[in-house]
């Protein structure tokens, strides 16, 4: 049974963690506002800039109100306020998640990274409440479409992290199954 002492040292340590979260995803947010800021004080709107790769090109353009998937979005600032609320109350629930669940550290880390980069993507979001458009400023073939950093945000949310997970969970539960097994071997 751990003391008091253990517990605490073990609450620091979620606290540290949630910290270094935060810091993060505020480090990436800025970082988000910092090459928009860049992008629409150098860059011509809607005329395409090369760049010395081939793949890469700056295309500045101010999103307010399409998803180059989707269509048309209308009402984007509902669509924004009811994203923010979204992404509140996830921020919310990783951060308790990082500080109460039993979560053995490599799920620490990665509670901790989604937090940070769901932080970090609040910038469209952000930009659409305050500005009433998104900066897009670059276009990354193959997609035809402009992106900006906080669409790189949540593309590495959804193709790196979310995929570690599935495979860590499934390598999680093989080592269970595995373990109870043993476990049961022994005991007969």
């Amino acid at each position: 049974m751990p003391n008091s002492e253990q517990k605490e040292l073990f609450m620091e340590k979620r606290k540290s963690m949630l910290g270094y979260a935060f810091s993060g995803g505020i480090i990436l947010l800025g970082i988000d506002f910092l090459t928009k800021y860049i992008a629409n004080s150098r860059l011509p709107l809607e005329k395409t800039v090369s760049t010395i790769f081939s793949f890469l090109f700056f295309y500045r353009t101010h999103n307010t109100g399409y998803h180059f998937l989707f269509g048309p979005i209308k009402n984007h600032f509902i669509w924004a306020l009811t994203g923010l609320i979204f992404v509140s109350i996830l921020i919310f629930s990783l951060s308790k998640s990082i500080l109460k669940e039993k979560l053995d550290q490599g799920n620490q880390i990665i509670y901790s990274v989604i937090l940070a980069l769901t932080i970090g993507a609040m910038g469209n979001v952000l930009e659409i409440l305050f500005r009433g458009h998104a900066t897009d400023f670059f276009i990354f073939r193959p997609f035809p479409w402009p992106s900006n950093i906080c669409d790189q945000y949540i593309n590495g949310i959804i193709y790196i992290v979310l995929p570690i997970i599935i495979i860590k969970s499934i390598v999680d539960h093989r080592r269970e199954k595995t373990r109870q097994s043993q476990d049961r071997d022994s005991s007969e």
